[in-house]
């Protein structure tokens, strides 16, 4: 597994997590969600997270982009972080319904699958964003 597909794995599981908990539990949880979609975003401009440093440290490996710009990875991180950020916080502050908590969920889900398949329907956006796509190191 890749870095990258690791990465997705952890934070749509905690999403996700966050999310059920927030529904059966406390509504707090939903600021874990939020928390996970502000790394997602910043470690798409800074390609760092607390969660890579531990993946490195495990060996997995990265991947790059040969050409300038931003990878399809960090395109994704950005509509994930942003999506799951926003919504979670509208809801928690109180600015949304809890209906629409279906939204970061399915965004949860999609990142979890995409670990394992390698392709969520937020990668065909960014890809036909003009996100550059990236190979092994």
């Amino acid at each position: 597994m890749s870095l990258n597909a690791a990465l997705r794995l952890m934070a749509g599981s905690v999403v996700t997590l966050s999310l059920v908990l927030a529904y059966y539990v406390y509504p707090a949880w939903l600021w874990l969600a939020a928390f996970v979609g502000f790394n997602l975003l910043q470690s798409a401009f800074t390609r760092w997270c607390p969660a890579i440093t531990v993946f490195r440290l495990l060996g997995l490996k990265e991947e790059v982009c040969d050409s300038r710009g931003m990878s399809i990875h960090q395109g994704l991180h950005i509509i994930a972080g942003t999506v799951i950020l926003v919504t979670s916080l509208a809801v928690v502050l109180g600015v949304a319904p809890q209906a629409l908590l279906i939204v970061p969920l399915v965004m949860g889900v999609s990142l979890i699958q995409s670990a394992f398949t390698g392709w969520c329907p937020g990668m065909l956006i960014v890809k036909l964003l003009g996100f550059k796509p990236t190979h092994p190191a």
